[in-house]
């Protein structure tokens, strides 16, 4: 995995070795260039060495001839066959990187090699010969991939910043995503103006100062029953070659592990294939927080898996003052893309970095392609609520759990909070019902908030539209269209985003199994029952792991990849979220209405309602207004400087029998 940028049209050597240098986080290993001004072309490559970590594999790299370059993000796991085949049509390799291989795959069969490859990618070549350039990102949009055309020239990067530190256009918000109801953009939308991602599954082809994108693959859907015995052989059979290919590599590769049936299994996995000594990493949070969160730890049964299969544990264990981590990860994941779990992927990454193991498996995806999610055994509970229940009864069910507390000073009310969530979408539409599951604004609260939401309405969004035309009738049922949508947008752009991104942030690969195209078409291929049996969900995934792992892993229900965000919210972030979501503030950001964001925080923090997630969201898009559109630094002189002007993290490491790390930082105000 690595970095890449790249310019078409009006290139400098200059221009070339500043975005390149802004990726430097994604890869520490090596960097290079290549520029060919009169040819108006330029490609920047910044290395994470995985797989043949000689010289011979740097990029930017050509073919023999000089005629194709290419710069390369990712690892396509069936290099090796791929390379066979290649050297029986007689093409002579000069590395054993899977580079080389692509780049070859492409001259023999053009966008047709796209179907060959397994694995994560993102790549351009340059056509020297017809002056075109071809780019692809792949099928599930595990790496990422933007583009920008400002004026006549086209520019290509890893991540957003390294197109801003070309200097060839300013950022600058896009009034779609600061009023976006979610907490994420949806492709092609980023959150700045003229910068766009590529969607997964798409190519994109320039010729002659105009782009081209197409998609190259997408899901597909089926509701096949091929009996239970002989889905969970077949699924068996994926997952451990999956685990077998993704595995490799010339450095050592570890597993994220949070003690939950996916990650779990993966370890399992692993350990089959004799993997010795298997480094796992997890993070631990302090036992008050927990009790406010009101969740399960999540390193108990991580402990569990580690002890059962002898892997070397790694357990940090952080006591943050989250607010020097927090304007870190807002820099790194650029897009106004939130999640509280980017921050337990960075610190795991830098763990695993300090550790030696550049590489961690991880269980994404598992959720939004096997069922996983409570929201969508909600919504079908949903159906049932509304069948036992007439609507009068239900009004007055609703108006009476809306009004307990969710929280006390010490301790979070999981249960309430959970019914509360639940009945505020129970009664609604089959559509209406999946997207207000997911944490958004509701269209009143959206109302409410935005002082120009006349301007803006929530209807017109189209970010609602964008989630709207992913649930559209496919003709699949309505579990299979909630995993659907969520595999097409939730995963690409959100998770599989911020897992990118803070785990590169400290030059950490991570790789995700679960999602291997063959395991994606072949449980989407199947009947609902595979996904969720009477209550239990990830069915299949789970009756596969039955022989293999603990049954307190098994029988846990589904715990997210999270952090006591509440009591954060409540405590550790209170002297910030009074200073940047303070009403003078607000005025002055003009989006929101003061009073609104107080009354939601003031609820929040004496318990009556829920809204950490809220506040978590308007104080992240704050930060991000603040460092790129606001005031933005010249990334072409410094790429690093706003994280030396926020704080580093001054870490203290213990003498345990696993790797415990505290956090710790102090809020000087901007």
């Amino acid at each position: 995995m690595c970095g890449i940028a790249g310019i078409i049209g009006e290139v400098s050597r200059d221009t070339i070795a500043m975005m390149t240098s802004s990726l430097a986080h994604r890869g520490p290993d090596g960097e290079g260039t290549v520029c060919v001004e009169e040819e108006g072309f330029a490609f920047g490559h910044r290395r994470l060495a995985i797989i043949d970590l000689s010289p011979a594999a740097a990029q930017p790299m050509s073919d023999p001839s000089g005629r194709y370059w290419i710069t390369y993000n990712g690892e396509v796991y069936n290099h090796a066959s791929l390379r066979a085949d290649l050297e029986a049509r007689g093409r002579v390799f000069r590395s054993r990187s899977d580079t080389e291989v692509v780049l070859a795959a492409w001259e023999i069969w053009g966008a047709q090699s796209l179907h060959r490859l397994n694995g994560m990618f993102a790549f351009a070549i340059w056509d020297r010969k017809t002056r075109s350039l071809f780019a692809a990102r792949d099928r599930l949009g595990i790496k990422p991939l933007y583009w920008a055309m400002p004026r006549d020239s086209l520019l290509f990067a890893s991540e957003v910043k390294a197109i801003l530190a070309s200097g060839c256009l300013r950022a600058e918000a896009d009034p779609e995503v600061t009023h976006n109801p979610w907490h994420f953009p949806t492709a092609p939308r980023t959150g700045f103006l003229g910068i766009h991602k590529i969607p997964p599954g798409h190519l994109l082809m320039w010729k002659e100062g105009r782009v081209h994108l197409d998609r190259w693959w997408s899901i597909p859907v089926g509701s096949e029953d091929p009996g239970w015995g002989k889905a969970r052989e077949e699924l068996a059979g994926l997952l451990d070659d999956a685990v077998g290919l993704q595995r490799q590599g010339d450095v050592p590769v570890g597993v994220l592990l949070s003690g939950v049936l996916d990650s779990s299994t993966i370890v399992e996995l692993m350990r089959r294939w004799d993997v010795n000594p298997l480094h796992t990493f997890c993070i631990a949070f302090r036992s008050q927080d927990r009790m406010f969160e009101a969740v399960g730890e999540d390193s108990r049964y991580a402990r569990l898996v580690a002890e059962r299969f002898d892997c070397s544990h790694h357990e940090i264990v952080i006591a943050p003052d989250i607010v020097t981590l927090l304007p870190k990860l807002v820099w790194h994941l650029d897009e106004p893309a939130i999640d509280v779990a980017a921050l337990n992927t960075y610190l795991i990454a830098e763990e695993a970095r300090g550790s030696g193991v550049p590489v961690l498996l991880s269980g994404q995806g598992a959720d939004e392609i096997f069922g996983g999610y409570r929201k969508y055994l909600a919504c079908l509970l949903a159906d049932c609520y509304q069948a036992m229940l007439p609507r009068l009864l239900r009004n007055g069910v609703e108006s009476l759990i809306g009004r307990l507390p969710v929280a006390g000073e010490q301790l979070g009310f999981r249960t309430t909070r959970w019914a509360t969530r639940f009945l505020g979408f129970a009664s609604l539409a089959p559509v209406e019902r999946f997207l207000r599951s997911d944490l958004s604004l509701t269209p009143s609260m959206y109302g409410d908030l935005f002082k120009d939401s006349g301007i803006h309405p929530y209807e017109g969004l189209a970010e609602v539209a964008a989630r709207k035309t992913a649930f559209a009738d496919r003709g699949c049922s309505y579990l299979q269209a909630m995993c659907l949508a969520d595999a097409e947008t939730f995963l690409p752009d959100h998770n599989l985003n911020y897992m990118d991104k803070a785990a590169m942030a400290m030059g950490v690969e991570t790789r995700p199994p679960l999602l291997d195209h063959r395991i994606v078409e072949f449980v989407f291929g199947l009947a609902d029952r595979f996904r969720i049996r009477r209550t239990t969900q990830k069915s299949l995934l789970r009756s596969a792991a039955a022989r293999l792992l603990p049954k307190q892993v098994l029988s846990r229900p589904k715990a997210p990849f999270g952090a006591p965000l509440r009591a954060w919210i409540r405590n550790d972030l209170r002297e910030m979220v009074d200073d940047l979501l303070s009403p003078e503030a607000l005025r002055a950001r003009g989006l929101y209405r003061p009073e609104v964001v107080r009354s939601l925080i003031d609820a929040d923090r004496r318990g009556k309602a829920d809204h950490a997630h809220f506040v978590w969201n308007l104080l992240w898009r704050e930060i991000w207004f603040r460092q790129f559109t606001d005031k933005p630094l010249d990334l072409r002189e410094s790429p690093s400087a706003f994280v030396e002007r926020v704080g580093t993290i001054l870490p203290g490491v213990t003498s345990t029998p696993t790797n415990r790390r505290e956090v710790q930082g102090v809020w000087r105000g901007w």
